[in-house]
């Protein structure tokens, strides 16, 4: 009977001490992830239909998995529907989880004649932390358009963020808008849409970092590594990341770089725990505070979010 006892006290200390040892981790908010259902009957502007690792349902269930498994503390949804109706769709599908899916960056056209009607009624809830800036209607006029500067104003007012994927951007359009609205919170996706080749970054590249990050309205995600190495399966080892990562560092320093992954669009290039073992083999030689900011302070700071619950 004794030796059971003991048994069984040894077993609550070492459980106890496990639960202490994760919770003295380092919280991790993963900012850029995307939700969606491919069998709804309307469908879905994207993924495409040939695309055969991301058409497929991608809902709570399955990031719970990647969550739970990974360490994931929480989560900010990047809407990538275009369609306006999908900016509640989502905040209905996770609403029965709020500590983990803390926060909506959603989908809305800048310079369309209801953005402030709709970006209104969104903000009502205090998960719609701001929008990103996708498509890019006009081309090269798109920064003619005053009802575009108009927009961007609303948000700043609002005090709602603005994410900005690079594919159709350029840290000079960026500079620009954070030069003309220095309230406006903007965080560039993606590493800034470098081109990750595994040897010396592109000069012209650091100089437009260098530029843009003087901005002190700018930050960075890192963000989409994998996908900006363009190729599937993409590399693991951090060698081939780092001096991107170096320049990021240096222009930004560690209060205004925030963790994403860019999950599941990651799956092209691996898996979730190989993504993150990349970027925090990055972190490893930073101090304590600087993990902090990165994995989850910056992001609960530029989004205006709450302390995380546990």
């Amino acid at each position: 009977m004794n030796k059971l006892i003991v048994t069984v006290l040894a077993s609550v200390f070492l459980a106890g001490c496990s639960t202490y040892q994760k919770n003295a981790d380092i919280p991790i908010i993963d900012t850029h992830i995307h939700l969606y259902d491919t069998t709804r009957p309307q469908g879905l502007p994207w993924p495409p239909k040939d695309d055969e690792v991301l058409y497929r349902p991608v809902l709570t269930e399955h990031f719970d998995k990647v969550s739970d498994e990974n360490g994931i503390n929480a989560t900010v949804i990047v809407e990538a529907s275009k369609w306006i109706p999908d900016n509640q769709w989502v905040l209905d599908l996770v609403k029965h989880d709020p500590n983990r899916y803390i926060g909506l960056v959603g989908s809305l056209e800048i310079g369309a004649p209801d953005f402030k009607k709709h970006l209104t009624n969104l903000s009502k809830d205090g998960r719609f932390v701001g929008i990103r800036m996708r498509e890019r209607p006009g081309g090269d006029s798109f920064f003619e358009n005053e009802a575009v500067w108009s927009d961007l104003q609303l948000l700043s007012d609002s005090n709602q963020t603005l994410d900005v994927l690079m594919f159709q951007y350029s840290l000079d359009d960026v500079d620009m808008i954070a030069k003309r609205l220095p309230k406006l919170k903007i965080l560039i996706n993606h590493v800034a849409g470098a081109d990750v080749e595994g040897k010396p970054a592109d000069p012209k590249w650091i100089g437009a970092v260098q530029k843009v990050a003087k901005n002190r309205n700018v930050n960075c995600k890192i963000s989409g590594l994998f996908q900006q190495s363009h190729r599937q399966p993409s590399p693991k080892n951090l060698s081939f990341y780092k001096p991107e990562l170096d320049v990021l560092w240096v222009a930004f320093g560690e209060d205004r770089l925030i963790y994403g992954s860019n999950w599941p669009v990651t799956m092209r290039g691996g898996t979730y725990g190989e993504y993150l073992s990349v970027v925090k083999g990055f972190f490893e030689d930073k101090s304590r505070a600087a993990r902090e900011k990165f994995f989850f302070k910056n992001a609960l700071g530029f989004y205006g979010l709450p302390a995380l619950k546990q």
